[in-house]
């Protein structure tokens, strides 16, 4: 009997879990419906690299990885959360894993929480086209709340469609 009511609270957790998740995919089209301020810019005017800022949504609980896959992902595809927590294959090969750490944070900067934090990343162009920074949890938890998906393909690809 033991067991069984294990298995049905196992069952029931991964069930209440589901339910106050939700994917949020990052466009260039959807940044304000979740929050998030995504910028990409020019470095010294070259074409081939870029600034790529973003504010630190949930970064007292929520951690960001910037993601360089060997081909570009499908929405469906950027959904990470499975590879992030335990290893698990994604639709393309992982080629780049790197946790990324907001401006403001460590060595002599201030602690001040009520500082807006950002992220800051430099990138090439043909890297950007499968990059992808994925902010979540760094393991399961109840709280809920959004887990995202930061396309950076499409920034990049909308900023090219307006300079054209």
């Amino acid at each position: 009997m033991k067991h069984v009511l294990g298995l049905f609270i196992l069952f029931f957790t991964a069930q209440a879990h589901a339910s106050w998740s939700a994917f949020a995919y990052i466009t260039p089209e959807t940044q304000e419906k979740y929050k998030l301020e995504v910028s990409i810019s020019p470095i010294d005017g070259v074409r081939k690299k870029f600034l790529i800022r973003f504010n630190a949504v949930g970064y007292d609980s929520k951690l960001a990885w910037l993601i360089v896959t060997e081909e570009p992902l499908s929405e469906k595809g950027q959904e990470l959360r499975d590879y992030i927590w335990s290893g698990v294959k994604t639709e393309s090969e992982i080629l780049i894993k790197s946790k990324m750490m907001p401006t403001g944070i460590g060595g002599f900067s201030s602690k001040d929480k009520k500082k807006e934090r950002f992220y800051e990343i430099e990138l090439d162009s043909e890297l950007i086209k499968r990059a992808y920074i994925y902010i979540d949890f760094p393991s399961m938890v109840f709280d809920g709340g959004y887990y995202y998906s930061v396309d950076l393909g499409a920034f990049l690809e909308n900023r090219q469609g307006v300079n054209k």
